[in-house]
């Protein structure tokens, strides 16, 4: 069973992750400084490369953000830590070890045997 100080650090585990992850969007959603020079080919081949390579990691970034405001959102609303396919309780170990989690261990085990 979830306990206040359980849900309270969890809670503050995931704000910290919440900032850390703003951060890491804001610099990461900064477009590339191509310059007013006129580079050689490779140059602008790279930093384009550079761009869509950072375009995929903020993408990415977004969705983790979300779960974790997600996971904050049911804290506030005391549905933090229910699966949400199956609405049993998500395993503490689960939930410590990933605080954003939305499914308990066997629905995810049923995920991966579709797989």
């Amino acid at each position: 069973m979830l306990t206040k100080e359980l849900i309270a650090e969890l809670k503050a585990r995931l704000e910290l992750s919440k900032e850390k992850l703003g951060r890491q969007i804001k610099d990461l959603d900064k477009p590339v400084d191509m310059g007013d020079d006129i580079d050689s080919f490779d140059e602008e081949t790279d930093e384009a490369e550079a761009y869509s390579t950072n375009l995929g990691a903020v993408d990415s970034l977004r969705k983790r953000f979300q779960k974790v405001r997600d996971a904050l959102i049911k804290i506030e609303e005391g549905s933090y830590g229910i699966c949400e396919k199956t609405g049993k309780p998500i395993e503490i170990e689960l939930l410590k070890a990933d605080p954003e989690s939305r499914y308990c261990m066997e629905y995810k085990q049923e995920l991966q045997s579709k797989e």
